[in-house]
Parts: C-alpha cells; sequence; structure tokens
C-alpha cells in the first residue's frame, strides 16, 4: 500500500489503479507499452504503484499529468515521453537480457477484414496464450466474386481464367441454391434454425480464398512468437498480413514488432523435411480407408517420426508410421537430424516431437476442418490439399435439384485442386471449395477428447462435425471403456 502521497500523486494513482489503499488493485488506462514495462519490472520491484510514481518523477512528467487528468485532457503527448522510455527498456529486456517471459505484460488485438479463409489454418496454428476469432459462414450470405483473395503466384499462372471461371461457377450455384435448400429444409423440420441449416449446408460450395473477417490477439510475447511464425510462412498472403499486422501492433507496443523478421531457420528446415518427404514418398496421393480412425497410444519414436514427416506428404499416418517404423538407426537420426536444424539457439522444437495418447486421423471437407481446428486444446497437424481426396456432398443437397449440378461443378474444382498441387503443392488451397475434402491429425489425452466430443456433439453444430465427434468418442469408448465411459455423446443422445 502507498503512503504519504502528495495531492498529485494521489491523483494520478487514482486514474492508473483502481485503489491506492488496498493490498489487491487492478491496472486500468494504461498504454501498452507502459503496463508491459511494470509487469516486466515485479519480479524486481514489488512495489507497484510505488515504481510508477518513481518512473512519472523520473521522466518529469507527474505535475503534468495530475494537470490533465484534473482538467480531462488528453494524456497521450505527456505520456509520449515515458512509453519510448519503457518500449526501451521493453527492449532490452526480450532481445538483449534474452528475459522472453518479460514481454507477457499487455495484450494486443489485430483484425483482418480481407483475410481468405483457408489463411485461418495458419493463423490459429499456435502453441502459444492467444485467441481468435472468426466470421462464420452460418449467419450470412456475402460472399461473391468481389470478395475473393487472388494469390499472386497463380494469377500469373496458366491457370488463372480457369480459376475465376471454376469460383465463379460455385458462387451461381451458391446463390440460387440458398431457395432451393431452404424448401427442402423447411419440409424435413431440422433441428437448427432454418436460414442456418440451409447455409451450413451450401457453405460447402464457397471457395476457402473467399473473405472472411478474423480477430486474434494475446499477450505480447505469443504475438511476437506467432508472429514470427507467420512471416516464416510459405504462403504469400500470411506473409503479407504478418508484415502489415506487425506494422499496426508497433503503433501500441513501439519496440517489439519494428523489427521481427522471418526465421530463416524455419524456412530451411521446412525446404529440407518436404524436400526429404518427397524423395520418400514421390508426391503419392493414398486414399485413407475410413473418414475416422484412431491411433491408440502408439510407440513413442515412431509416432514422432510419423508426424514429422506428416504435413510434408499426403499418405494416410497408417503407411507413414510402417515405413519409418522400418528405419534402420542410421535413418532414424538424419531424419532427427533434420527435424532439428536450426536449434543451435534453443529455439522451440518442432510440433513433430510434442505428441498425445489419443491420434485422430480424419478425412473432411475443408468446411468441417475449420471448425475442428478451432479447438486449440488439441495438437494439430494436416496434410496439403489434394483434389484426389474428391469432395462431400451434404445429404440436402443430394436429394435436391441442383445435385448434379452441385457435383459436377465439385468434379471441376476437384481438378483444379490437383492440377495445381502438382504444379505449385501448398498453394492447392487457394483454389479449394469448403467441400473440399481435407486430411489431418487430431491428437488429444482423455480431458481434450472430453471437451471436444462433449461440445462438438451438441445439437447447435453442423451435422457432418457432430457425426465425426460422435464416431472419435466412440472409437475411444472401444479401446477403453472404462476410461472414457464418462464422455457425454450428445449426438447419439439427440
Amino acid at each position: 500500500m502507498v503512503q504519504n502521497l502528495e495531492p498529485n500523486e494521489e491523483l494520478v494513482l487514482k486514474y492508473f489503479f483502481t485503489n491506492i489503499d488496498k493490498p489487491i488493485f487492478a491496472i486500468r488506462n494504461m498504454p501498452p507499452a507502459l503496463q508491459n514495462y511494470m509487469y516486466a519490472g515485479v519480479s524486481r520491484f514489488p512495489e507497484m504503484r510505488t515504481r510508477f510514481i518513481k518512473l512519472l518523477r523520473t521522466n518529469n512528467v507527474l505535475e503534468k499529468l495530475a494537470e490533465a487528468i484534473a482538467q480531462n485532457k488528453s494524456l497521450e503527448e505527456i505520456l509520449e515521453g515515458v512509453i519510448q522510455f519503457s518500449s526501451e527498456r521493453n527492449k532490452e529486456f526480450y532481445f538483449n537480457m534474452r528475459h522472453s517471459s518479460s514481454a507477457e505484460g499487455a495484450s494486443v488485438f489485430v483484425v483482418s477484414e480481407e483475410n481468405p479463409i483457408f489463411a485461418t489454418e495458419t493463423q490459429q496454428d499456435f502453441y502459444f496464450p492467444k485467441t481468435t476469432m472468426e466470421f462464420s459462414t452460418r449467419y450470412a450470405r456475402r460472399f461473391d466474386m468481389d470478395h475473393v483473395y487472388w494469390d499472386p503466384v497463380l494469377m500469373d499462372s496458366e491457370f488463372a481464367e480457369e480459376i475465376k471461371s471454376t469460383f465463379q461457377r460455385n458462387f451461381d450455384i451458391y446463390a440460387k441454391a440458398f431457395d432451393v435448400i431452404q424448401e427442402l429444409v423447411t419440409k424435413e423440420k431440422t433441428e437448427l434454425d432454418t436460414k442456418v441449416s440451409t447455409l451450413d449446408t451450401i457453405r460447402f460450395l464457397i471457395p476457402i480464398a473467399a473473405y472472411t473477417t478474423i480477430i486474434l490477439g494475446g499477450n505480447t510475447r505469443a504475438a511476437i512468437e506467432h508472429f514470427t511464425k507467420l512471416l516464416s510462412s510459405e504462403d504469400n498472403f500470411v506473409r503479407d498480413y504478418a508484415q502489415q499486422a506487425c506494422a499496426e501492433f508497433s503503433k501500441i507496443i513501439p519496440g517489439f514488432f519494428e523489427n521481427l523478421k522471418a526465421d530463416q531457420n524455419v524456412i530451411e528446415r521446412n525446404k529440407k523435411l518436404r524436400e526429404y518427404a518427397e524423395a520418400l514418398f514421390k508426391k503419392k496421393f493414398s486414399p485413407v480407408k475410413t473418414n475416422v480412425k484412431l491411433f491408440y497410444e502408439s510407440p513413442m519414436e515412431e509416432t514422432v517420426l510419423t508426424q514429422i514427416l506428416y504435413p510434408f506428404c499426403t499418405i494416410p499416418f497408417q503407411e507413414i508410421f510402417d515405413i519409418v517404423s522400418n528405419f534402420n538407426d542410421n535413418e532414424r537420426k538424419e531424419l532427427f537430424d533434420l527435424a532439428n536444424f536450426g536449434r543451435e539457439n534453443r529455439k522451440n522444437p518442432i510440433r513433430g516431437f510434442e505428441t498425445r495418447h489419443l491420434i485422430y486421423e480424419i478425412e473432411s471437407p475443408f468446411g468441417l476442418w475449420k471448425d475442428f481446428k478451432r479447438n486449440r486444446m488439441n495438437l494439430r497437424f494436416h496434410q496439403d490439399m489434394r483434389g484426389l481426396a474428391g469432395f462431400y456432398t451434404p445429404p440436402l443437397i443430394a436429394k435436391s435439384p441442383i445435385a448434379k449440378e452441385y457435383e459436377e461443378a465439385q468434379k471441376k474444382n476437384a481438378d483444379l485442386v490437383e492440377k495445381v498441387y502438382q504444379r505449385f503443392g501448398s498453394l492447392s488451397k487457394a483454389v479449394a471449395s469448403q467441400g473440399s475434402n481435407k486430411r489431418y491429425l487430431l491428437t488429444m489425452g482423455p480431458r481434450q477428447l472430453t471437451v471436444l466430443g462433449e461440445l462438438r456433439t451438441i445439437g447447435e453444430g453442423d451435422k457432418g462435425y457432430r457425426i465425426i465427434a460422435s464416431k472419435m468418442i466412440s472409437l475411444a469408448k472401444e479401446e477403453n471403456p472404462r476410461l472414457f465411459a464418462h464422455i457425454r455423446d450428445n449426438y447419439k443422445g439427440a
């Protein structure tokens, strides 16, 4: 508690803290850079409010600040020097002294309103304490050719016109499908609201290059780690987005984001692993026998080897697992060395080294992967989009008058996805639809399965992912009925 305060000190403290006479209080009205500086100093200076007064006096602004607060004037210009001082110290703590936790003291949020749907899988792919929220295709029909991201590489390729015609075809069917499917929904009396059920059904026609809005936020340290990763992405949009976001972040918390750069070790490591996988598997595609499969308590070393390779090829988990299980010691060491490339400075090891007892391999339309990837408690691995994986036809569309037109359009879309994959690899996602099938791993423990399973089987959810989540619960109970008996399958109970 702060004692013997002068009137100006008391006025300033009451503005920035919720109380000045109790041991528990909250910070308010404080610029993020300044708040971060206060956070970083707590491990050395326990009396925060006293230290704050000292900081203001050191920068000769306390009286000016008190006067501005009393007269309800802007504090921005007065605090400019203090913010600059704090920012320089923040940078020193984080970059020079390597106290990475010192950047956890403030939060930042960035919004991207012209964000291709496919880019969210990279933006939401983090370990760190961050959060995202994305515009839902369930509540709006605002999708057309004027609201699409056109990848510059593809628009300069031989596929440019075919991409435009494919997207236009999908949008044309999407526009007229609403009334057709809504009529069916009304007759069948589905569980969900008529509009939601209709949009859930026809959303699989929307190209995943269509614009969505995404808000991403979290503490500063998490943002630094995450945006360094985004700057290292092989995706054109994601890199440009990260650069622009860092420029905006720098206006809020100077010092941390101006000089962020791509991690060249990550770029080189991913390149080496992709080349290794292509040499081993070529561009082979193997279909899965079932769209949901559980690998239960797999041997750790073979599992890690499989997970390291999984994102760089398009064959099922079991097929990769069988191959790496036959590796000799030298072959295993070679792959582990590749996966550890660039870790001389003790950066985090790649995701493949982390695993769980439950590994689900799922093949579903992108529109359902879009929902599952938001369950951030789970570890996720995903493969490039392949046209050979085919597409999904919702049951309501299958029985509707537009069934043939839908399937013909999705078949042409799948052909385009495969052609782009063969020429440009991972850019195949930029031409896929939400109905294009995608293959991925969701790895988790019993607690994570409980959360995901019970959430994704409730009645408000899309029927497609409710079926998948129900099957995930069922497969776990088959393996260990006692351990997983507590999980409620809300889909089967409906």
